[in-house]
């Protein structure tokens, strides 16, 4: 009896006989501006199969299917990177400009182009959300719990951690002064929701703690232009799960 195995890699895992080609490292990404600059310049990064043998130029080129992003309104590509002998990856550099940018995020799409070294078929096209800023200290302060599972309604004041860069605290969302501590990552405003104890005792089930929502599609974040929050939160108890629920924030 023959017994065969399907077996799936990642392009990290492959190995390349055949000369070096190129792929974007990332095929969705975030890059922000801040509304207090006219413009900021951001990296692209990408890779190679197996590293360079000679100099080469790699190119980055706008792909207007599906992008809502204007190439010479709400960004400009600038020159092309070289890829010189041994190296396995560079940086492709794209200027966005803060006036036309939305807090809301436009999609700019791209390929990647070289006419001297071949294109991998795996993340020819990378996805860039363009989002627009504002001051982290324009945004903390009063907020309410406009939709929740936990306690909706309620007025809470959010601060930036004194003591931990890019933490957020919501002040005491639990009652009995248990604070909410949120990490979130400065380039793309994505939220990390911590694992706790929310101190609130159920009746039946016994202390009710929370987590990351448990569905992967569900990205809790923070806009600090609109001043808004998304949490995407798991609530549970030793004997399982209530379920994935949104708690949002909007600024008063």
């Amino acid at each position: 009896m023959v017994i065969s195995t399907l077996l799936s890699c990642r392009v990290e895992d492959r190995t390349f006989d055949d000369p070096s080609q190129i792929y974007f490292s990332s095929n969705n990404l975030t890059r922000t501006v801040s509304s207090t600059v006219t413009y900021s310049d951001v990296d692209i990064p990408y890779s190679l199969t197996s590293a360079a043998e000679g100099s080469h130029t790699v190119n980055l080129v706008y792909d207007s299917n599906f992008s809502t992003a204007i190439p010479g309104t709400d960004f400009d590509i600038l020159s092309g990177d070289e890829v010189t002998t041994g190296e396995v990856g560079g940086i492709l550099k794209l200027r966005i400009y803060s006036n036309p940018a939305s807090p809301d995020g436009k999609i700019a799409n791209f390929k990647i182009s070289s006419s001297t070294l071949g294109n991998f078929k795996d993340r020819q096209t990378s996805r860039v959300l363009i989002v627009k800023t504002c001051p982290i200290n324009t945004f903390v302060g009063s907020f309410t719990n406009t939709v929740g599972w936990y306690n909706p309604g309620q007025v809470v004041n959010v601060v930036q951690d004194a003591t931990t860069p890019n933490k957020l605290i919501v002040k005491n969302f639990f009652g009995n002064n248990i604070d909410l501590p949120l990490t979130y990552d400065p380039a793309s405003y994505v939220i990390t929701v911590p694992t706790m104890q929310t101190g609130y005792m159920d009746p039946t089930y016994g202390m009710i703690s929370i987590r990351p929502s448990t569905d992967a599609t569900k990205i809790s974040s923070f806009n600090t232009c609109s001043r808004t929050i998304r949490l995407y939160v798991n609530y549970y108890v030793a004997a399982g799960s209530f379920g994935n629920f949104e708690e949002r924030f909007n600024g008063n």
